[in-house]
């Protein structure tokens, strides 16, 4: 009969079509402890106790490649997530077919507890770059969390970071357009900087028309946005790769600050580029 532990792994899903370790992931594994999970987490040393379940329990990995689903709408929920390596987004779809963003995990955030409440995921997550998660199969965490405290901890400041505010822009719609864009690429310099990368020179992992799904404005707008803030030198952007130049006037931006308007009448080039499929 298998124990706690051994039922636990063996409940991971693995993705289909997967055969090779994750390309391009420096340090690739397939398990992590939770001494792991401790270090992966923005909140670990708050639940950080030390003990057996540091050594004991191992959760496996599980990889998917970018477009991949990780689950979607209306599967069974079995397991939450914990991004490890990577981007990805999570999407709600209505009955009607629209589809809106929601968020855009990356390491260290959860996925899947939109699932426990009826027993099924409530949105899509799609994987934006190739990415690693931790699996947790939740019926199993939840029998173990009984005996570990500092599990049962790290389960409740999980879930109370995901319904702490930190999400404006599902109600910024009275706020400008271009000081949504420019909180998102200041909340996405935030979200490298924490990761250890730089906050002024990234790659955005999400297209155009992902981002003004995100922030209810349409690809035009994002695009145009973008334009208006390059043309006052506040950042340069080709296709994906931003530079943000001036830190300073990028942050009154996201205040609502207006900026002047690109000269030119014709239509942006991002335009152009975010249409063609960038």
């Amino acid at each position: 009969m298998m124990n706690a532990i051994q039922r636990m792994q063996a409940a991971v899903p693995s993705v289909r079509g997967e055969s090779n370790p994750h390309p391009g992931a420096q340090g690739a594994r397939l398990f992590s402890t939770i001494q792991d999970i401790y270090e992966l987490l923005p909140f670990g040393r708050q639940a950080r106790s030390g003990g057996q379940t540091e050594t004991a329990l191992q959760f496996r990995h599980r990889r998917a490649k970018a477009g991949q689903a990780v689950y979607r709408m209306g599967q069974a929920f079995d397991v939450l997530y914990i991004v490890r390596l990577g981007f990805l987004k999570t999407v709600i779809r209505s009955v009607d077919g629209d589809a809106r963003v929601l968020s855009f995990p990356a390491k260290g955030d959860f996925l899947g507890f939109d699932g426990i409440y009826r027993n099924r995921y409530a949105t899509d997550a799609i994987a934006l770059t190739d990415c690693e998660l931790v699996a947790l199969p939740f019926k199993q965490l939840l029998t173990m969390a009984h005996s570990y405290r500092d599990l049962e901890q790290m389960i409740y400041l999980a879930i109370s970071r995901e319904l702490a505010p930190g999400r404006p822009e599902s109600l910024a719609g009275a706020i400008r357009a271009e000081a949504r864009v420019a909180r998102f690429l200041e909340k996405q310099a935030d979200s490298y900087a924490s990761l250890g990368y730089s906050p002024r020179n990234f790659l955005l992992p999400m297209s155009r028309r992902d981002i003004g799904s995100y922030l209810g404005l349409s690809l035009e707008t994002v695009s145009r946005s973008l334009s208006a803030m390059a043309s006052a030198g506040v950042i340069a952007i080709e296709r994906r790769h931003v530079q943000i130049l001036k830190p300073e006037l990028l942050h009154l931006f996201r205040h609502m600050h207006p900026l002047p308007k690109a000269k030119s009448r014709h239509r942006p080039r991002e335009i152009e580029l975010a249409e063609a499929g960038q």
